[in-house]
């Protein structure tokens, strides 16, 4: 193996074996348990610098060990421009996540199992994205929900957890399910489980393209929580320890978009993926109005939140099926600014939380007055989340919106950016309720940890930044187009 086998192999392996090692021997070592598994997350994610340089110079990295070659069955790991804006946004999440945790879990003796459970976790997600073999992606994508549904169930705030976590598992494993189906047809058809025979099967046998396609998408749309799919979100994002909740929220979400963006839409051309194009901006739209319409109505704040993301994922969904330059840019785009935002209101949430007790929005009043810092934070994230110029999301809805007048369905390109008025409304009712409205009964406001404080600002500062300065992002994610949809721009 070369240095860059070995670093690609590292980006999963050091949080995998430093996993195992706090769940070994992590009771021992007490505090400093946090403190490795955030040292952890930055290696990974500088192991993941690394192959910029070289992707920037025209090369995949990759690499391969044979498994079962009796059965054509490989380990094979790959980075390439399609799969580096999600496993960007995996890293820079769990870091945030990893640090919001610091004192927002109390250090006791099952502690150290929470971490490497979190790490294990960011493993999963990691795995699944530089995946390059249809096993290894499989066992990847299943290791990404046994370790959130360990998380949930054990670390839950409140007694519903068990039922919860039960949901959670059985709706997003039959997702998984239906991608599993579609994987062996293909592999039954070519016997080699590399993603290159994923193509090579569903072209050689066209007729089969609208039932492998149609799995794909039903398959990927449940991790993408997009409406009829979504019933598992609020409740599991409500239900989570916050640090869980920005994973879930800022990043696995965004595994069904990789999905759908790395098989039906790489495997085939525009021609063939046309089938799918207007039932998937029909469902977007649906997403996007109905998650708004329920986050306008929920009392719950972390609730409200979590209905934005079901809200969020019919923008990406809807951009995707327009099949255009700007709604594919748009899409991915949006994957990285939603990470950002989506982990900075739950961030300012769990302040809210911390510092109060309550969650009801209607026993809240006044915070500005309060909390001055928490104020700005949320404001600055309602309005990025809004599309508000200069913060991070305007960019990508913009084009996301003018995707959709590239395309002969100008009614559904509208009745999406008219739905984009429920985010205005259900953010302003947030902020304006919360922050801005006088409360009649008074409550006091506890000390919040420094780490929930830094991890926000930090989200601040980052929104603005992307927002600001967006050509870095662009010409990254530009670049994954001619592995989609046959290369044809």
């Amino acid at each position: 193996m070369n240095t860059q086998n070995i670093i690609m192999v590292s980006v999963i392996l050091v949080k995998l074996l430093s996993s195992g090692f706090l769940l070994l021997f992590g009771k021992s070592i007490g505090r400093f348990a946090k403190w490795i598994s955030l040292l952890v997350s930055f290696s990974s994610f500088g192991l993941f610098l690394v192959f910029i340089p070289a992707l920037q110079n025209g090369e995949i990295p990759s690499v391969v060990f044979d498994y079962l070659p009796t059965m054509g069955i490989q380990f094979s790991l790959k980075i390439d421009w399609l799969a580096f804006p999600f496993l960007l946004t995996e890293e820079l999440v769990t870091i945030f996540a990893i640090v919001y945790a610091l004192d927002y879990v109390k250090t006791d003796d099952r502690s150290h199992t929470f971490y490497a459970l979190l790490l294990m976790f960011s493993a999963g997600m990691s795995g699944t994205t530089l995946a390059n073999d249809i096993f290894l992606f499989y066992f990847f994508w299943e290791l990404m929900l046994i370790a959130s549904s360990i998380l949930v169930l054990n670390w839950g705030e409140s007694e519903k957890r068990n039922g919860v976590t039960l949901k959670y598992f059985i709706i997003t494993h039959l997702g998984s399910l239906l991608v599993l189906v579609a994987f062996i047809m293909i592999y039954t058809q070519t016997g080699v489980d590399n993603f290159s025979a994923i193509k090579a099967g569903l072209q050689a046998n066209p007729e089969q393209i609208p039932l492998i396609g149609s799995l794909f998408l039903l398959g990927f749309g449940v991790k993408m929580a997009v409406v009829p799919f979504h019933i598992w979100l609020p409740d599991t994002h409500s239900e989570a320890p916050m640090p869980v909740t920005i994973m879930l929220a800022a990043a696995m979400l965004s595994m069904g978009t990789y999905g759908i963006l790395r098989f039906p839409m790489s495997s085939l051309s525009a021609m063939q993926f046309s089938m799918f194009a207007l039932p998937m901006m029909i469902v977007g739209v649906v997403s996007e109005i109905y998650g708004a319409s329920m986050a306008l109505v929920e009392k719950d704040i972390k609730r409200i939140i979590a209905y934005s993301s079901v809200s969020q994922m019919g923008y990406i969904l809807y951009g995707l099926g327009t099949q255009t330059y700007s709604g594919i840019v748009g899409a991915t785009l949006h994957v990285i600014y939603h990470a950002i935002v989506k982990a900075l209101l739950f961030c300012c949430v769990g302040w809210i939380i911390k510092a109060t007790g309550k969650r009801d929005i209607q026993a809240l009043g006044g915070m500005h007055k309060k909390d001055p810092l928490l104020t700005v934070c949320m404001v600055l994230g309602g309005l990025s989340i809004m599309g508000v110029p200069a913060l991070a999301i305007f960019n990508s809805e913009w084009m996301i919106f003018s995707s959709g007048f590239q395309t002969p369905y100008t009614g559904l390109a509208m009745l999406e950016i008219l739905g984009s008025i429920l985010t205005t409304a259900y953010i302003l009712r947030f902020i304006g309720k919360i922050f801005f409205t006088s409360q009649d009964e008074e409550f006091s406001i506890q000390k919040v940890p420094f780490s929930i404080k830094l991890a926000t600002v930090s989200l601040t500062i980052l929104t603005i930044t992307a927002g600001l300065f967006p050509k870095p992002l662009f010409n990254y994610v530009v670049n994954e187009l001619p592995l989609i949809l046959g290369g044809q721009w």
